[in-house]
């Protein structure tokens, strides 16, 4: 990528199933929902936009799947590490591409670590407020059309508590969604004045409340120093806005964080989510 294809297939019951991936053998992989195609159809598809982003998994049908959830002592997260502007090509990971590690915080204090970016914790019966943190890495693959987000780092902030009578219960976790003009390289030209719309997403086991606070902020010099976009709203639709007058050649880095009208809230940093060209 970038790049342009016409796929030619039978139509009928057959589901056939796309996928994308970086140089063999360390590659980095995402993947489409099978889908099935009646005689005549047409149909177009965009992958990679980005920045690319974690969030919750989809099934078969495009659907939100669980990601998080408690059961009775335990605490449970697993999503979708990578996930493409269209929402509907993404990777659960673990691939040689991918790497990260989760941290679990309770009343301000870690209680538990994975070298994974999933996990169970076992965790106390008292309502307490917890801190979720997952990071994630691709490693280098010398694809430079594939080095935009090239690592994520996203802490949930949420209550909860045990619930005797509740088997599983979805844990209220936001998910950042970005829409920005980028083209296929992921790049944003040098000038003032750009939009950026700036969402969340839920998981099978939770929908957001209204958001009540949305920032973003960027930087060029990889988190030493930021810019704060402005942000505004209109009606329930949060947009920043980007200057990047004279950034020609620069590698950005994002931090947006967020707050539902539940009192649910995270932040997130995406290292290169895209360049500006």
């Amino acid at each position: 990528m970038p790049g342009i294809r016409t796929a030619y297939y039978t139509a009928g019951n057959d589901a056939w199933y796309h996928g994308a991936m970086t140089s063999f053998p360390f590659a980095a992989f995402i993947g489409d929902q099978e889908r099935t195609y009646r005689d005549g159809q047409r149909s177009a598809e965009e992958w990679y936009g980005g920045p690319m982003r974690p969030g919750a998994p989809r099934d078969a049908d495009g659907k939100l799947m669980l990601a998080a959830e408690r059961q009775g002592d335990l605490i449970g997260f697993q999503n979708a590490l990578w996930i493409d502007a269209s929402g509907d090509h993404w990777t659960y990971g673990g691939s040689f591409g991918d790497i990260g590690n989760l941290v679990l915080k309770r009343d301000g204090e870690r209680i538990g670590g994975r070298a994974y970016p999933y996990g169970v914790f076992e965790v106390p019966d008292e309502d307490s407020a917890y801190e979720l943190t997952q990071k994630l890495d691709k490693i280098f693959t010398g694809d430079r059309n594939w080095l935009r987000s090239t690592s994520a780092t996203t802490t949930w902030s949420f209550r909860s508590h045990r619930e005797p009578d509740v088997y599983s219960r979805g844990l209220p976790i936001l998910s950042p969604a970005y829409d920005l003009p980028v083209d296929g390289l992921n790049t944003l030209p040098a000038q003032s004045g750009i939009k950026v719309g700036l969402s969340v997403e839920g998981h099978a086991g939770y929908t957001p409340g209204a958001i009540t606070a949305a920032s973003l902020s960027y930087s060029y010099d990889g988190g030493a120093t930021w810019i704060d976009a402005p942000t505004q709203r209109h009606g329930g639709a949060w947009t920043a806005v980007l200057d990047h007058t004279g950034a020609t050649g620069k590698q950005v880095m994002t931090k947006v964080s967020f707050t539902d009208a539940n009192g649910n809230a995270v932040t997130q940093t995406i290292t290169r989510a895209y360049d500006v060209r």
